[in-house]
């Protein structure tokens, strides 16, 4: 029993692992679609992304004219 409780525990392991270096596969292909300015295609539709300066950049730029 010892041998496949081992094998269990690998295989967690490695399932785990699989997923943390598709996160941060994702993470990176978010990060340079938001800095390129290239959309993201989810569902047949395309997303735009902005980084939190572009954001906050187009923010201000609203209330300078009058928006918000």
């Amino acid at each position: 029993m010892e041998s496949r409780e081992r094998m269990e525990q690998m295989m967690e392991e490695q399932y785990n692992k699989g997923i943390t270096v598709g996160m941060k596969l994702m993470m990176e292909k978010l990060r340079m679609a938001a800095d390129n300015g290239t959309p993201i295609e989810i569902d047949g539709r395309a997303w735009y992304l902005k980084s939190d300066v572009e954001n906050l950049r187009d923010i201000f730029e609203d209330m300078e004219n009058g928006g918000l």
